[in-house]
């Protein structure tokens, strides 16, 4: 724990003097990643495969705000599908259009969990998601996480709609229309999921406001409860395709990742908890103060001193003392030749 916190301690000195380029940077991998993998999945638009678009559009992304880089992966979406075909790029616009609504009125600053809980979805491991957003996020989090793993499916939902089309079994308008919201609609696994991710990020949420002690770690142990219960209730009772062997490695890591960032961002001393009483005209206040757990590195600084110098120096310093106390005082002759007046005589022995 402790080379946690000095690790935290250290990034956090790292990016107060470099976040002006940290954050770009960062903005930036996720907008080519993001981009690399709808081309890799849905390429269906052979001009925006070209990977100098990518890298273009990422270096947009990356000193313009999150709400932009929503556009752009929307926009892509749209334009792969609508190459497959135009009711399935007027299916996703409307989905899209819809999240827009909720997402910039409700969430403008969430954007990155959308796109991060898309990717996760694509490697398996959408169970890390509740709670690290539940632990660092507000309880509206769960919109965006949502859409996230809609838009994830929606993509999904393109290859077999383009085997619907290849086999004839879709031929007119409305039956791609209908093909495609009932795939939307009645795929069990997206819904499993949403349900899911939704309800763990708000016991997490719940649990971690608490003022009780070890907050943090009963949310992180309730919200991978919950999410591991509803996800084999939703396997059991609708036959949803989940493969659990990746419901319990992603929920062992959720918790793994979860007591991470209670050390990053919610290490505590309960031992030093004190309860403070104040009052005004009004209202008696009872506060209760937890100390954070906080290692700061003091850097000692050694200056090197030349022995030889000090020790002449001392020397000068000891002979003058010495010299000081041998050496008569003047203003002591002084006194005695004032005593004497001009017309004093001194007698010797011999003139008497």
């Amino acid at each position: 724990m402790v080379a946690l916190l000095e690790l935290k301690e250290k990034i956090k000195k790292i990016y107060g003097m470099y976040d002006v380029y940290i954050i770009p940077g960062a903005k930036f991998l996720v907008s080519l990643i993001s981009l690399s993998l709808l081309n890799g999945s849905i390429g269906y638009m052979s001009k925006l495969k070209n990977p100098l678009i990518a890298v273009f559009v990422s270096i947009l992304c990356a000193f313009l705000p999150n709400g932009f880089t929503i556009v752009c992966l929307s926009a892509f979406i749209v334009a792969h599908l609508y190459a497959i075909s135009a009711e399935l790029a007027v299916v996703a616009l409307c989905v899209f259009l819809l999240m827009y609504l909720l997402y910039f009125r409700f969430t403008p600053k969430s954007g990155y969990i959308l796109i991060i809980t898309a990717i996760l979805c694509w490697i398996k491991l959408p169970y890390l998601v509740p709670i690290a957003i539940g632990l660092t996020s507000g309880i509206l989090a769960v919109i965006p996480a949502s859409f996230g793993i809609m838009a994830y499916y929606m993509i999904k939902t393109a290859s077999e709609y383009q085997t619907a089309i290849a086999s004839e079994s879709a031929s007119n308008s409305m039956q791609k229309f209908s093909f495609i919201v009932n795939s939307l609609l009645n795929n069990k696994e997206m819904i499993t999921l949403v349900t899911a991710v939704a309800i763990s990020i708000l016991v997490v949420y719940a649990i971690r406001r608490l003022s009780v002690e070890n907050a943090w770690s009963y949310a992180i142990l309730s919200g991978a409860l919950v999410q591991f219960i509803t996800l084999v209730v939703g396997k059991l009772a609708w036959s949803a395709k989940i493969d659990m062997i990746f419901v319990i490695i992603g929920t062992i890591l959720a918790v793994i990742l979860g007591y991470l960032l209670q050390i990053l961002f919610f290490s505590v001393d309960y031992k030093r908890t004190e309860i403070v009483q104040y009052e005004d005209d009004e209202y008696y206040y009872y506060v209760k103060a937890v100390p954070k757990v906080n290692i700061v590195n003091q850097e000692v600084k050694v200056k090197r001193i030349n022995a030889q110098k000090v020790k002449k120096t001392d020397d000068i310093k000891r002979d003058r003392k010495y010299d000081s106390r041998k050496a008569p005082d003047k203003t002591m002759y002084k006194d005695a030749e004032d005593s004497f007046d001009e017309d004093d005589t001194i007698i010797s022995p011999i003139d008497k």
